[in-house]
């Protein structure tokens, strides 16, 4: 990797915004020395554990081992890539991203501008909510008395920031145009829609409006239902679909985004459990009932991206769907998530007719509780499904079908996953074979059948992609590192930026094959700890560690990726300081472990025996000494292996045996 072109924008961002501003605007900051300390939000912390070092701009808890820069906590606080940090804290600090792509700028006030846009969201919604708030029409008279007979009260009505769209063509268009916002930009936001013959008028009209947030609180689309008492005034049944969501804008992905979600992350972390419902009055009326924890999808199935975004909070996501036959068939769709997802993945069907709020105002919180600890987990609900009526002894087509149809699933598994999947896996097999009476034996079988059956139809594209993998590698350029620290530990297809900022990990260097990432970077320990904290400690030294050091040698891949991004900035002429490094890594594990390296450096401060050029020699000593014993170990390997010729096996021997020589000072005769 080199330096990307948004190095500069990194620096400045790092620069114009103080970290102690960034998390002192949602946590209570106490002055501890030098420092600021406060309650880390990341578990149940009962004294200030999280440190705040302003003058490292530099953030750590020690509890739960997590730390980092400014852009670090910012991904942690608001469950975001590196791409969208960046983005946030530029805007936060009017700073413009445009200015360092090297593209076409946005100018402001144009539908391209996000900031623009961003505006423009904010003052139709702004304005949906005083109309129901403060306006004095029938109509919203009525919207007010249809959220008062669902048994939504004021003070939810304001938390979620709830409003009414008038009945009429131009309210938003016009509110926006005494604005100086364009009828482009209204359509860019997903405000208005255009006129064949020219001009625009309102998307929403005679609606309650549900605005959408994202996870700065800011509103980045809308969402809105239609008012029975409405429809019934008009006399006519033309009110369109029930729920109308925006459409997808530069603001809002309905794949990525979660009703509810800005408002719900805190509980969600304190009770490590979220729970996925299907509308906004759904959310609206389970936070009502004291249930903080539940969001909603925003016109789409829960997808992988959901999941995603939930496992940043939470590891156990329960989807509440309706007792319908629409709200069965959803659960369906859900299983191949669970059996991919690292997450415990539940469902739970409402009984018939209702939805979450009927249930929650019918049969209240406790009854809703125990439902939702009793949900079974995604593959219990499918056999359940497909068993529903089934003689399991006697009807062997529907038991073959059911079987069949949960193999397909559990085969799209990669083989190479992490061991708690495979742990998963095992067991899902265990509870099939229980289940149909089978044995555990010949359901592994005909797994294996099926893997063999698709890795057969993808073999073609994986050898293309291997090809270029190779391809790749041979046109890399002398002494450019072949490893991208930011990516390594990417997971594959996270992070596209509409602003050029990506993972460009396609595949490992031909090289690197055998050595894969994990899936979490070990913590630094032994001898690579201690060469890092050199490192830190005299960046001076890290110019001759870039010519120095082997990647081979390191023991981790957490210490190559390090090592990688310090052959990054050298190859750029930059600083080999902590600040250069933390502004060149992007990954957030990556960024705690320098954090934490820096920390250790200052604790040993003063209590060293050695410098720091002799304690980078001791290191570069064990490195020597670790290969040699290496290399012993495979010349050993290879006279076992019996398959040198008598004069190769005497030239080996005399090899190792001079080798003993030299190590212990031994002069030959």
């Amino acid at each position: 990797m080199s330096i990307p072109a948004d190095f500069d924008l990194k620096e400045r961002v790092r620069a114009s915004v103080d970290i102690v501003d960034v998390i002192g605007s949602t946590l209570e900051l106490h002055p501890a020395g030098r420092n600021f300390v406060a309650r880390c939000p990341w578990h149940n912390d009962r004294r200030p554990s999280l440190t705040i070092n302003q003058e490292r701009q530099s953030w750590k808890c020690w509890v739960c081992d997590i730390g980092g820069d400014i852009f670090s906590y910012v991904m942690q606080r608001d469950g975001v890539d590196f791409p969208t940090a960046l983005r946030s804290l530029a805007e936060q600090a009017g700073i413009e991203m445009d200015d360092f792509r090297g593209g076409k700028k946005s100018k402001p006030g144009s539908p391209d501008d996000r900031a623009t846009l961003l505006s423009a969201m904010r003052l139709v919604a702004d304005a949906y909510y005083e109309q129901l708030e403060n306006g004095t029409s029938d109509d919203a008279k009525l919207a007010r008395d249809y959220l008062a007979d669902r048994g939504i009260d004021n003070e939810n009505r304001e938390r979620f920031r709830i409003g009414f769209a008038p009945e009429s063509w131009t309210f938003a268009v016009d509110l926006l145009a005494k604005n100086n916002f364009s009828g482009e930009v209204a359509e860019a936001a997903g405000l208005a829609i255009p006129r064949n013959n020219g001009g625009f008028y309102d998307r929403f009209r005679g609606r309650l409006m549900f605005p959408i947030h994202d996870l700065q609180d800011r509103p980045i689309s809308l969402g809105g239902r239609v008012i029975p008492a409405l429809l019934e005034k008009r006399g006519t049944d033309a009110g369109g679909a029930k729920y109308i969501n925006g459409p997808e804008t530069m603001l809002f992905r309905k794949s990525h985004q979660l009703y509810g979600l800005q408002l719900a992350r805190e509980a969600i972390r304190r009770s490590g459990e979220a729970l996925v419902m299907e509308g906004y009055t759904d959310v609206v009326a389970a936070r009502q009932a004291g249930v903080e924890t539940s969001v909603a999808v925003l016109g789409t199935a829960l997808g992988e991206q959901h999941v995603k975004l939930l496992k940043r909070f939470s590891q156990r996501v329960v989807l509440v769907l309706d007792g319908d036959t629409a709200g069965q068939t959803r659960a369906d769709q859900v299983l191949d998530l669970f059996v991919r997802a690292d997450v415990d993945l539940r469902v739970l069907t409402l009984p018939e007719g209702s939805d979450p709020a009927d249930f929650l105002g019918s049969k209240g919180r406790e009854a809703f509780d125990a439902l939702v600890a009793a949900a079974p987990d995604a593959l219990e609900h499918k056999m359940l499904r497909l068993t529903d009526g089934v003689d399991l002894t006697n009807d062997t087509h529907r038991v073959t079908q059911a079987i069949e149809s949960l193999l397909e699933i559990v085969a799209q598994v990669p083989q190479n996953s992490t061991g708690a999947t495979n742990l998963k896996v095992d067991q899902l097999m265990l509870r099939m074979a229980r289940t149909f009476g089978i044995t555990n034996d010949r359901l592994n079988q005909r797994l294996e059948q099926i893997r063999r059956a698709n890795s057969e139809k993808q073999q073609r594209t994986q050898q293309t992609k291997a090809f270029i993998a190779k391809a790749k590698q041979e046109r890399q350029e002398p002494g450019k590192p072949l490893l991208d620290p930011n990516d390594a530990f990417a997971q594959a297809g996270d992070l596209e930026s509409e602003y050029g900022i990506s993972s460009h990990g396609d595949f490992l260097p031909t090289a690197m094959v055998a050595e894969a990432a994990p899936d979490r970077p070990v913590p630094l320990s032994g001898i690579d700890r201690e060469l890092f904290e050199t490192l830190i400690e005299s960046p001076a030294l890290a110019a001759i560690a870039i010519e120095t050091i082997d990647p081979d040698w390191l023991e981790s891949y957490t210490a190559k990726m390090l090592l990688t991004a310090y052959q990054d900035l050298d190859l750029e002429g930059r600083d080999l300081d902590v600040d250069t490094l933390l502004l060149v890594l992007e990954n957030e594990t990556l960024k705690n472990e320098v954090v934490t390296l820096e920390e250790r450096v200052r604790r040993r401060q003063g209590h060293s025996t050695q410098t720091p050029e002799e304690r980078y020699a001791t290191v570069i000593l064990c490195y020597h000494q670790k290969q040699k014993a290496q290399e012993k170990i495979q010349q050993i390997a290879k006279l076992e292996s019996l398959l040198l010729a008598e004069d190769e096996e005497e030239a080996l021997l005399k090899e190792l045996f001079d080798t003993e020589r030299t190590r212990h000072n031994i002069e030959a005769n």
